[in-house]
């Protein structure tokens, strides 16, 4: 089996070290969007090259890409979470729903699995950005995507705010 591409794996950990902290001030969060950009940049450099082996290289991708801004970035990063989930990277089943409720809501749709929430600053709580349409998922769906409930993810997000 190929090894993972270590270039695209040092891009993942920057990705990941970026939101170890909350980003409280527009400079801040610019810095982050500038960062993030670049970082897709190489992404789709990578992608253009066919340098995404391995399920591993796929799914660090498809983290970078859900962290895009544009839906098409969001719909690349789904294809490429389905890739390494079907590939047996066991992240990536619940990377698959989370990339297809942001690129469902950046075109203006309901999330399906309610992975997405935002901080509401007047009550300081997170919350579940909605619209949110589960109507059409099967009783399973969520367990095997390792999709936890809303609630619990509620809990667990507003527990690490205090």
């Amino acid at each position: 089996m190929p090894e993972d591409n270590a270039r695209l794996r040092q891009l993942y950990q920057a990705d990941q070290k970026d939101r170890e902290r909350p980003y409280d001030s527009p400079e801040a969060v610019k810095g982050l969007r500038g960062r993030d950009a670049a970082r897709k940049a190489v992404v789709l450099e990578l992608i253009r090259l066919d340098e995404l082996v391995t399920p591993l290289d796929r799914y660090h991708a498809a983290v970078i890409l859900l962290h895009g801004g544009e839906p098409q970035d969001f719909l690349c990063a789904h294809r490429l979470a389905c890739l390494s989930a079907m590939a047996g990277h066991r992240p990536a089943r619940w990377l698959s729903a989370a990339t297809l409720d942001r690129f469902l809501m950046a075109v203006g749709l309901a999330q399906v699995y309610g992975t997405q929430f935002e901080y509401d600053q007047a009550s300081g709580y997170y919350q579940l950005r909605l619209p949110l349409d589960d109507s059409r998922l099967l009783a399973s769906e969520k367990a095997f995507l390792d999709v936890p409930a809303i609630i619990e993810r509620l809990t667990k997000l507003n527990a690490a705010r205090k």
